[in-house]
């Protein structure tokens, strides 16, 4: 798996596991597994809503590389019907998987588990899209080709 995508996932577990802990600008310093650093700024936004709480962003900036990583937190919206916070990641540095800019919407409902990431390169053309919901896994990659599974539901 790409190094960018196991630290943007790293850091959108972070960000969402410390949402509604603090009300200031909170930075500290992580390692990846392959021992780079990255300062890690989160900002907490609306903590009325502790499922998606709107406003709140974090950056990753790599002080060696000059990489930087931002989310925010920017909204709710209605998708196929479920009622999805949605989260917009950045970077500043295009690697290899040329992905520039990630949309990432996911239901807070445990039950469904829904979840959709919308991948784009740094003309705004999708990359690559990966989506969970009413029962249905669907991947589309770059070349447009797409795989659909069901996904077994917990009865």
């Amino acid at each position: 798996m790409n190094r960018k995508i196991v630290v943007f996932i790293m850091l959108l577990v972070l960000s969402l596991a410390v949402s509604g802990c603090s009300d200031k600008e909170t930075t500290t310093t992580i390692e990846s597994e392959d021992g780079e650093e990255y300062e890690v700024t989160y900002t907490e936004g609306d903590v009325g809503d502790e499922e998606c709480p709107v406003g709140s962003s974090w950056t990753a900036s790599n002080p060696s590389t000059g990489e930087i990583m931002t989310m925010e937190i920017v909204g709710r919206e209605e998708i196929e019907g479920i009622e999805m916070c949605h989260a917009v990641y950045e970077a500043n540095v295009i690697g290899e998987d040329n992905v520039a800019r990630v949309d990432y919407y996911w239901s807070d409902e445990e039950e469904d588990g829904a979840f959709m990431f919308i991948a784009y390169d740094e003309d705004g053309n999708i990359v690559s899209e990966m989506k969970a919901m009413n029962g249905k896994m669907t991947i589309t990659g770059e070349d447009g080709e797409t795989i659909e599974m069901d996904i077994p539901q917990d009865e």
